[in-house]
């Protein structure tokens, strides 16, 4: 129920009861009858059900935030990349609004400001999304009537999407990144590193692979569907499954990569094939920040580093070897679903993908010509060698950490 009482000689408000009893008020009418209309609005709405407590609205991002991650059920790694998005952005210029405050316009000048300070377009995207997601929430709890996100639009803007062609690097340019590797991080570190860009496995996919998911008899690497992969949070990791359905797959290896696991399974006894020291599994952000990228893009800036780098391939990172592969395949002129096989992708086109087979001959092809790519790098780092130069400091493996 809603009244209106006057307040003063040309002023009323209305006063309505809450949902949980309390009674608050809206001024701010200079005539009875406006006052009158909005307590009669407020009556309808309640009656159609369609009526939301501005009071509401009044919730800080802040405070809403807090509510709203403590109902999540999202994988742990979903979660830390929220919570790091709102900390370092979303509360930095949210916190303290009210849900109801928060408009269009507000929210384009945000976007605006985040693209001045030089976020990448997908970073910005990251940042809006996460905020978009809690304004839904928080609309589906009855605190505001809409989305003031969902109403973004770019109708008559300049485009902002740059597209960037992914990094991907030689077969040689593979082999001196994981002889960079070596040196900064030992044998696992390079081996990773070549087994990655010769099957196109992801990074969980090869940190997770169990020794008893390695057949050298048979040349082939199994990403299991229940346990292929490993999955980290800022604090912890764990098994699970691969990344989409199509990832669970055999992966056949050409003969020198067999020869290389094999060698490198009799030199330990750990429960998987690719472990830091002492048979943990390796964290990616240890291994990206110390080994990976000093040997993909040298440390020469860096003249206390224990091992001293030279620029191989700036910008690769460790999905671009994937992609290497891929580029690899393509040149080598494997078929479409031979590459989605090895890749582990899902083809859009369901009568290929269902009908569509790769035959003995066609892995032959495709096998030798790895092996061929392998064999010309190998020819290439040992015709022009340029190892790393050890300085005057030792610095303990990083695969340790």
């Amino acid at each position: 129920m809603a009244w209106t009482e006057q307040i003063g000689m040309q002023s009323w408000r209305v006063r309505y009861r809450t949902g949980d009893g309390h009674i608050v008020s809206i001024s701010g009418f200079t005539t009875q009858r406006a006052a009158d209309n909005h307590a009669a609005d407020i009556e309808t709405d309640q009656r159609r059900n369609t009526w939301l407590d501005p009071t509401r609205g009044r919730t800080t991002v802040a405070e809403w935030a807090e509510t709203w991650f403590a109902a999540l059920d999202l994988d742990p790694r979903t979660i830390d990349n929220y919570r790091s998005v709102l900390r370092c952005h979303i509360l930095l210029r949210w916190a303290t609004t009210p849900l109801n405050a928060i408009t269009t316009l507000g929210v384009n000048k945000w976007i605006s400001d985040l693209r001045q300070l030089g976020y990448a377009n997908t970073t910005v995207a990251t940042i809006v999304k996460v905020l978009s997601m809690i304004l839904t929430d928080a609309v589906d709890e009855g605190l505001i009537p809409t989305n003031p996100i969902r109403r973004y639009r770019r109708r008559g803007r300049r485009s902002h999407r740059i597209e960037r062609e992914r990094v991907w690097a030689t077969p040689t340019e593979v082999l001196r990144i994981a002889e960079q590797a070596a040196a900064l991080g030992g044998d696992t570190a390079s081996l990773l590193i070549i087994t990655a860009a010769w099957t196109g496995c992801r990074w969980g996919e090869l940190t997770g692979l169990h020794r008893d998911n390695v057949d050298l008899d048979r040349g082939v690497l199994i990403i299991n569907a229940r346990t292929g992969s490993l999955h980290e949070s800022a604090h912890t990791r764990w098994l699970g499954s691969p990344k989409t359905a199509s990832s669970a797959r055999t992966i056949t290896l050409p003969p020198f990569l067999v020869t290389m696991l094999r060698k490198h399974l009799e030199r330990h006894d750990n429960e998987f094939v690719f472990t830091a020291e002492g048979g943990t599994w390796l964290w990616r952000s240890t291994f990206i920040r110390r080994v990976l990228k000093p040997a993909v893009n040298g440390n020469e800036e860096r003249p206390q580093s224990g091992v001293r780098t030279v620029p191989i391939r700036p910008g690769l990172t460790f999905h671009g070897l994937r992609h290497s592969h891929k580029t690899w395949l393509i040149a080598g002129g494997a078929p479409e679903i031979a590459q989605a096989r090895r890749l582990g992708h899902h083809l859009s086109n369901r009568v290929t993908e269902v009908y569509s087979h790769v035959a003995p001959e066609v892995e032959l092809r495709l096998l030798n010509d790895l092996q061929r790519r392998w064999h010309e790098a190998d020819l290439n780092v040992k015709a022009h060698p340029r190892a790393p130069e050890p300085s005057q400091r030792h610095v303990s493996g990083p695969l340790a950490a």
